[in-house]
């Protein structure tokens, strides 16, 4: 889990190296559709996700994975969009 401000206010990126997916939970985009969510936060998951597996390979000798098949996941919040100064809160609440 990585917590974020990248974008102006706090969000929540989640590497699921299992299932292959990098989950993302935006407290002020809660309510917006996947489309607009990408458009906030591709480039920030790209470079991310080049630097985490830069680390893998860096540290974990062996660890074979193809950092091309993961899968990435915008979540529609059950809560109403969150004001960019609570945003904090909302990420530290998902870390829980």
């Amino acid at each position: 889990m990585l917590p974020s401000c990248l974008t102006g206010h706090w969000c929540l990126y989640a590497w699921d190296m299992e299932k292959k997916r990098v989950h993302v939970l935006d407290p002020v985009l809660a309510q917006k559709k996947c489309a607009d969510q990408s458009a906030v936060h591709m480039h920030i998951i790209a470079a991310l996700h080049d630097k985490i597996f830069y680390c893998i390979v860096e540290h974990f000798s062996g660890w074979d994975d193809d950092r091309q098949r993961y899968k990435i996941v915008f979540y529609n919040l059950a809560h109403p969009a969150a004001l960019q100064v609570d945003s904090a809160f909302y990420v530290t609440h998902y870390i829980k």
